[in-house]
């Protein structure tokens, strides 16, 4: 079952019993077990294979905790510009597997310098706070700058 765009930032309390798994175990006369979950006031049969998915257009639904435990939340939302650069991503490594796999690395190696540069930063910014001599002596701290600097 899918309920379509209609789930907003609270989900309706009738779906309670479904999404707390509330099922009751019935014998009818033969040995097979079934199972009922009470919905509004019915009690309707429950099938192992049933499926509940629920879609909002909501950019960004903030769920209560209780909402959240009984749900699993998947964020689908697509950014044009990730998918023209996935797009332009395939069509490179069609043409020119070389110059995508250049791509990716050029990439990796930015993370990496960002990471490195973070990293640097907190350790200047460590040193600047517990330096107990001028700061134009220290050599150390000299050091960290011009190693973040290459960097950057």
């Amino acid at each position: 079952m899918l309920l379509q765009d209609i789930v907003g930032d609270t989900l309706d309390p009738t779906l309670d019993n479904v999404l707390n798994k509330a099922y009751v175990k019935s014998t009818t006369g033969g040995s097979k077990a079934s199972f009922t979950v009470k919905f509004g006031a019915d009690d309707i049969t429950y099938d192992e294979r049933f499926k509940l998915l629920m879609t909002t257009r909501e950019p960004n639904p903030h769920y209560t905790p209780e909402v959240s435990t009984k749900v699993a939340v998947i964020n689908f939302t697509v950014v044009e510009s990730g998918l023209e650069e996935q797009c332009l991503g395939i069509v490179v490594k069609a043409e020119s597997p070389a110059l995508e796999d250049q791509r990716v690395d050029i990439i990796k190696k930015i993370a990496g310098s960002k990471k490195q540069i973070t990293q640097l930063e907190d350790q200047i910014l460590a040193r600047l706070q517990n330096s107990n001599q001028n700061l134009l002596e220290d050599t150390e701290l000299d050091k960290q700058l011009q190693k973040s600097k290459e960097t950057a």
